[in-house]
């Protein structure tokens, strides 16, 4: 494992030294050695900088925007430490620590055993300092950084989390020398919190939507706008269904079938043939029934199908009246009305209550910014699995919302078939905690080709494609057979 190792006395000097003579050894600086190859020390540096700041300084703090990001910026650290004057030590051929004379012990936190950081009250001032224009590595990373931050601890601690930071900056500002910095802090953390107006305060979108109560996910948008990009750089041949009553039946009724299969509402295909068909309740399974029959309600409705949203007001309005209608057996889920509970699936925790309204709306304006069909059809999806407004059917609905655009450019709708779940969540997964798109829109175009390939005209001759091809298998069992008839529609998608 590779070490730093530090001259801490005369004798400890001289034997470091004379390994680093026989070459078992590399001299960093004087009394800094490593035993990595010289082309290596850059990246142990840059992962071990601390231990470096702590051998040569006597309580140093760590300060400015590296209190933050704890890691060298282009190769520059920022502390603070008992010097008389500001200056900088070079280490090696890559690091190079900026030491500034100040206090090293007023709101700190510790970080590693050795050093301690700027604590959050004193990191918010610090990085509101002025930077020289001649810095070609500006110490503090300014306002809007500040912004961003406040409005992360808003939302992970509440109002009264921001009051205490205000309150022990105000009363240290003095000590610390940051009076100025102090009332651009105060003004910014009283328009967050709406007790005066944010006009020439605050700039960020994201403190601003706060600041009007009206809170969204950064981290959410921000991949909601990869996704944009992505598609628009994605050609996507219209592929058409040419309408029959009989044809639309048929497939509505696997879309629904499909739809609730793959979220556990299990029943099989003659069952569900007879709560659709016959209207009749399986059992004892009334609400299992009726989330079959509801969704297929829904799908099978060619005005409703036909309806997409020109508004961030309208999507919330379709979102929660379908919800309401494919939900209104199950009480206890609220039907029609979002979330008030954090939902997740898995180690994937979907957009706080809070940030809910504020990101749909925000998401919303990259949806409209893409070609109509498929590109629009596969930012919604995804913009309602990610978001999850509501505290169950959230999956469901974003297939629905899928594929009512594609049929408002009247093309085939989408079936996903039970044997294809995995693949479909690896290709949600994939998006989520990567930013990679690509295996999402590839299992949505070739499920669109394989469902507008199946005579569904013919219930009987549909039903036994299906079967044939393994569709209604679980994926174990099935998926091999199923990836015979999908691999053969092919698409030149970009990386990513």
């Amino acid at each position: 494992m590779a070490e730093l190792f530090f001259s801490k006395s005369e004798q400890g000097a001289k034997r470091l030294a004379a390994l680093a003579k026989q070459r078992q050894l590399f001299r960093v600086r004087q009394g800094v050695y490593t035993d990595v190859a010289e082309e290596q020390v850059a990246d142990l540096l840059a992962s071990r900088w601390y231990e470096v700041v702590a051998y040569l300084y006597s309580n140093p703090l760590v300060v400015y925007r590296t209190a933050h990001e704890l890691k060298p910026f282009n190769g520059h650290v920022f502390v603070m430490a008992g010097v008389k004057k500001r200056t900088q030590i070079k280490v090696g051929p890559s690091l190079t620590i900026n030491v500034f004379p100040g206090d090293t012990d007023t709101l700190v936190d510790q970080f590693v055993p050795a050093l301690s950081r700027s604590g959050l009250p004193r990191r918010l001032m610090e990085n509101l300092a002025e930077t020289r224009s001649s810095a070609k590595v500006p110490k503090a990373l300014g306002a809007k950084w500040v912004e961003q931050q406040l409005c992360k601890e808003l939302e992970r601690y509440g109002e009264a989390s921001l009051n205490s930071v205000r309150d022990q900056a105000l009363s240290e500002k003095d000590k610390l020398g940051m009076s100025k910095e102090f009332e651009r802090l105060n003004e910014m953390i009283s328009a967050v919190l709406a007790t005066h107006s944010a006009e020439g305060v605050l700039t960020t979108p994201l403190a601003l939507a706060v600041a009007k109560g009206e809170p969204f996910d950064l981290e959410r948008i921000k991949l909601f706008e990869s996704l944009a990009q992505y598609l628009k750089s994605c050609f996507f041949k219209p592929v058409p269904f040419e309408y029959n009553a009989s044809s639309w039946r048929n497939l509505s009724f696997f879309e629904s079938y499909f739809s609730n299969y793959i979220e556990g509402t299990e029943f099989e295909i003659d069952e569900a043939e007879s709560i659709v068909f016959s209207r009749t309740i399986f059992g004892d399974r009334h609400e299992d029934s009726h989330d079959v029959l509801a969704v297929y309600d829904i799908v099978s409705d060619y005005q409703e199908m036909s309806e997409t949203p020109d508004s961030a007001e309208e999507l919330l309005e379709i979102i929660q009246r379908r919800h309401q209608f494919m939900m209104a057996q199950r009480a206890g889920k609220n039907p029609g009305k979002f979330k008030q509970k954090v939902n997740k699936a898995g180690a994937s925790v979907f957009v706080e209550p809070t940030n809910l309204v504020g990101t749909l709306t925000r998401g919303f304006d990259f949806y409209r910014g893409l070609p109509k069909g498929m590109a629009r059809a596969i930012y919604i999806q995804f913009l309602i699995s990610e978001c999850h407004p509501f505290d169950d059917g959230n999956g469901r609905l974003s297939r629905i919302m899928l594929n009512a655009e594609l049929h408002e450019e009247q093309q085939c709708k989408i079936i996903l078939p039970t044997v294809h779940r995995d693949s479909y969540l690896n290709g949600l997964r994939l998006a989520t905690r990567q930013g990679v798109f690509r295996t999402l829109v590839k299992v949505f175009f070739q499920l669109q080709n394989y469902t507008a390939g199946i005579n569904w005209l013919d219930y009987g001759e549909a039903r036994e494609c299906l079967v044939a091809n393994k569709a209604h298998a679980l994926p174990d069992e099935g998926v091999a057979e199923f990836n015979k008839h999908i691999r053969n529609y092919k698409m030149l998608l970009p990386s990513g």
